[in-house]
């Protein structure tokens, strides 16, 4: 088995976060911004001192090629994002963009000799707060084709750009149809993140082992009732929060009738005016639904149950109701969960327990590149243990020990799919 080294994870993670636009309040970094072009060019000039082939696709995204055997053949592709949120952590993305980068170190230090060819992918849009939700995981979107137009033209950052304001702010006028990569044409996409969950750390477990990410749908909901004095009649008032808390209990028990397939959550309300003195005459309320088996979103049409129960409480209260989805475009919404390459995770396994890192399968988290490409190309995740679980924050933090040992990981699993043939034995 072959390790990583950790001096060099350690230089890579503290270098990029410097590319920062607030010192001292954790890391911001968002795509296309001053902060995006220095880290990018630290991270091509990395690549150069490995003699890779160096490009950038139609939208931006950076990649590294080592060339392999066979001719024409498939990519086995690692990577992640090194953009941040505002104000977040210097480990989320950035630490599987460092495993990736040392990844190829290692293989190139050994003499390693790949049959197919491998590249290293270091995106630049991940996030969805620099556009809005639904707008993140850009990088891969537009690799697989889904990306729009549409989405580059509407979609604005906080600084009131469009994406392809931005875009050709940044020096950039993208070109969606050559960043498109061919059908089979990637072998494998594996990917390292943190785990941006309380799990690993509370269990003292090394590494976390994806076998499916959950889909995700998100629904905005409105309330539209009458402002009136706390003294209005019982029986004349349109109370838009008494409207919504009746939508709160409908979404939970929708959900609990869904089985555990399923999950949902009214988790925000922005109630106005907010106040012990006045009836709500406005609330709107975010609902996200967490999908973890496809066959629930066959039978079950979320969208239409929720405006059955919304045209109820309009008949009941008087209050008026809106639905917006809050849907990537080109997407359903909900998703469906995605599912990891099961023979990998089986791999992976293996390499932990020759390794002697303890492993854990754990499958949930948040919205990352790996869950666009599962419908693409067999795809993997690798996580590293979160410090008390937090993440998009200046406290995250992950122990540069435990980043190691997935990248040990990422390394040897690299290292066995990049064969032909490979007989193996861990």
């Amino acid at each position: 088995m072959l390790e990583t080294n950790l001096e060099r994870i350690i230089d890579n993670i503290e270098t990029l976060a410097t590319f920062n636009a607030t010192p001292g309040n954790g890391v911001t970094r968002s795509a296309y911004s001053k902060e995006d072009q220095q880290a990018k060019e630290y991270l091509i000039n990395e690549m150069k001192k490995l003699g890779l082939t160096i490009w950038e696709d139609g939208f931006s995204t950076l990649f590294g090629r080592k060339e392999g055997k066979l001719k024409d053949a498939p990519v086995v592709m690692i990577g992640s994002h090194y953009d941040s949120v505002v104000n977040g952590g210097a480990f989320d993305g950035a630490a599987g963009v460092v495993s990736a980068l040392e990844t190829m170190r290692v293989l190139l230090e050994n003499n390693i000799e790949n049959d197919y060819p491998i590249e290293l992918i270091l995106m630049n849009a991940e996030e969805g707060e620099t556009f809005g939700p639904g707008t993140g995981v850009s990088n891969s979107r537009a690799m697989v084709g889904t990306m729009t137009e549409l989405e580059l033209k509407t979609v604005k950052n906080r600084h009131g750009q469009t994406k392809l304001e931005a875009m050709k702010e940044y020096g950039l006028d993208p070109d969606l149809e050559s960043a498109k990569r061919a059908p089979k044409s990637i072998k494998n996409f594996v990917e390292l993140h943190i785990e941006q969950g309380p799990i690993l750390e509370k269990d003292n477990v090394d590494v976390g082992l994806i076998e499916y990410l959950p889909g995700i749908g998100r629904y905005k909901m409105r309330f539209h009732g009458e402002l009136e004095d706390s003294t209005a009649p019982m029986d004349k008032r349109k109370d838009a929060l008494v409207a919504a808390s009746k939508f709160v209990i409908a979404v939970n028990d929708i959900m609990k009738g869904l089985g555990s397939g399923i999950a949902g959550t009214v988790g925000a309300l922005d109630i106005s005016p907010n106040s012990n003195q006045f009836i709500p005459d406005y609330v709107q309320a975010l609902v996200e639904i967490r999908t973890f088996d496809k066959a629930i979103l066959d039978s079950t049409d979320l969208k239409e149950e929720f405006q059955r129960i919304l045209a109820g409480i309009e008949a009941e209260t008087g209050v008026q109701t809106e639905l917006l989805e809050m849907a990537r475009i080109g997407y359903p919404n909900p998703t469906p969960p995605s599912m990891m390459d099961a023979e990998n995770v089986d791999k992976m396994k293996g390499i932990c327990d020759t390794l002697g890192y303890s492993h854990a399968i754990i499958n949930n988290g948040t919205g990352h590149d790996a869950m666009i490409m599962t419908d693409f190309a067999p795809t993997n995740m690798i996580y590293v243990p979160s410090k008390e679980g937090v993440s998009h924050h200046p406290d995250e933090w992950t122990d540069y020990a435990d980043l190691k040992k997935g990248a040990d990981v990422l390394l040897n699993l690299t290292m066995d799919i990049c064969m032909e043939n490979k007989e193996t034995e861990f």
